[in-house]
C-alpha cells in the first residue's frame, strides 16, 4: 500500500512527512511538478508555513479533525509564514491550481492512508493515526 490522501473524492498519492527531520524539508528544492506531500501531527496546535527554498508554487491546505478548514496559496522561495489563526492537526502540499481544479474547499473531508513504513515511522515518531484508514 502507498501512501494517500483523500480530499472528498479525490485521492492523491503523497509523500508522508513523519519525522522531525522530514516535516523541516518539506519541499525544499523539489522541482515543478512537486509530489503531493502530508504533514500529520500529533495534536492540534496552529501551523504556520514558509516556502523558503522550496521553487514551486503550491496549494498549502490546512486541516483539523478531518476536514479542511483553510487553502492558502504558498509562495515560491518566500519566508513568509501563512496559515490559519485556528488549530491544525494535518497540513497537505500540493501544487498551485490543484485544490481548486478538483473542487477541494474549505469543509472537504479528509483522511489519509499510509504505507508500512510510514506506519513504522509514526510509531517509531509517537504520532496517532488520527487520519489513518484501512484498506
Amino acid at each position: 500500500m502507498k501512501n494517500k490522501v483523500i480530499l472528498g473524492n479525490n485521492e492523491f498519492e503523497a509523500v508522508l512527512a513523519v519525522t522531525e527531520q522530514e516535516q523541516s524539508k518539506g519541499l525544499m528544492g523539489v522541482p515543478w511538478p512537486p509530489p503531493v506531500m502530508a504533514f500529520p501531527y500529533n495534536n492540534a496546535g496552529i501551523r504556520k508555513f514558509w516556502m523558503h527554498n522550496t521553487p514551486s508554487p503550491l496549494d498549502i491546505i490546512f486541516c483539523c479533525a478531518g476536514k479542511v478548514i483553510a487553502i492558502v496559496a504558498g509562495e515560491p522561495l518566500s519566508t513568509r509564514n501563512v496559515g490559519p489563526d485556528e488549530p491544525c492537526d494535518l497540513v497537505v502540499e500540493m501544487p498551485r491550481g490543484t485544490a481548486q481544479s478538483h473542487g477541494i474547499t474549505v469543509g472537504t473531508p479528509v483522511k489519509v492512508t499510509k504505507s508500512i513504513i510510514s506506519v513504522a515511522k509514526s510509531i517509531e515518531q509517537g504520532i496517532l493515526k488520527k487520519y489513518a484508514s484501512k484498506h
